[in-house]
């Protein structure tokens, strides 16, 4: 970037434009900010003079994203997570060194923690972030014990440590192309009993699938746990089975040019998770900063307030 390049976005563009993106509507999102709705609705016109371009659709049903819209709502958290970093580090002396211990529960999300650690190289260049990632199936009780300091989970918390949801993600059933569930727009519970279920080896979100699915019935399951998510994936694609992973795990094989599965719901609807960050008291100051690095590099939703 040369020193005379001039950006017109600013600060309260990227906040309005986020707080738009999660309200669908400028009185939803003026409760989120704290100003009227013509306030929000002359920010969003200043926001989209700066950037040249339309950023929002109006619709009988809200405010769409446009094209540009989304590639803002997808660069603004980094943006603003790296702002923070900067202001902090130019107020405050430079901190001792500090080592932090993070898992996630499922082993699945850690191509993407990958970044959080590159984020924080630079907004927190004193935090070294180390993934004991043994410790992942037993996030929480390694959490609890000290083993940890830090952890995503999607299981209860354990009592007397602070948490803070980070994100939301969907459960897909993902069937082979030329399986016999394949033509079915939405699952059933007797389809999932049918069929042999192709999960990863975490068992937290167990209980609550079962009962989300099934309710009171608890129907015998056919259940192959594999660690590896490629060998789900391929197990499906061969019609050996329904694979069951996050959104974010499916859609680079839904994407693929030629990717061979299609991704199904259950009838009665999305199968969502909340993720939350949970971290030891002694983490108390570090936490704000991990959280804005695992948001700004996560490819999830933020959670619905």
């Amino acid at each position: 970037m040369r020193i005379d390049d001039d950006p017109r976005l600013d600060v309260r563009d990227l906040r309005v434009v986020l707080a738009l993106g999660g309200a669908g509507t400028t009185a939803a999102a003026a409760r989120t900010l704290h100003l009227t709705q013509s306030a929000v609705s002359r920010a969003l016109a200043v926001a989209e003079d700066h950037a040249g371009v339309p950023l929002f659709s109006r619709t009988a049903r809200g405010l769409v994203p446009t094209r540009a819209g989304e590639a803002l709502l997808e660069a603004a958290p980094g943006l603003l997570a790296d702002l923070v970093g900067l202001e902090r580090r130019l107020r405050e002396p430079p901190p001792a060194p500090r080592r932090v211990r993070l898992v996630a529960e499922c082993h699945m999300a850690y191509p993407w923690l990958a970044e959080v650690v590159l984020r924080l190289r630079r907004s927190a260049p004193s935090v070294h972030l180390e993934m004991p990632v043994e410790q992942s199936v037993r996030a929480a009780h390694a959490l609890a014990e000290g083993a940890i300091d830090a952890a995503l989970l999607t299981s209860r918390v354990p009592p007397g440590l602070a948490s803070t949801a980070a994100a939301d993600d969907e459960l897909l059933f993902l069937v082979a192309t030329d399986h016999a569930l394949a033509d079915s727009p939405v699952l059933a519970p007797r389809d999932l009993a049918r069929h042999p279920l192709l999960v990863p080896t975490v068992r937290t979100q167990d209980a609550r699938f079962v009962r989300f699915a099934f309710g009171a019935r608890r129907p015998r399951l056919q259940v192959e746990r594999i660690a590896v998510t490629e060998a789900i994936i391929e197990l499906a694609r061969a019609g050996l089975g329904i694979a069951i992973l996050s959104e974010w795990v499916a859609a680079p094989y839904l994407d693929a040019p030629a990717p061979g599965l299609v991704a199904r719901r259950l009838r009665k609807g999305p199968l969502r998770r909340r993720w939350r960050l949970a971290w030891a008291p002694a983490l108390d100051g570090i936490a704000p900063l991990l959280l804005e690095a695992i948001r700004a590099a996560c490819p999830l939703p933020r959670p619905a307030r």
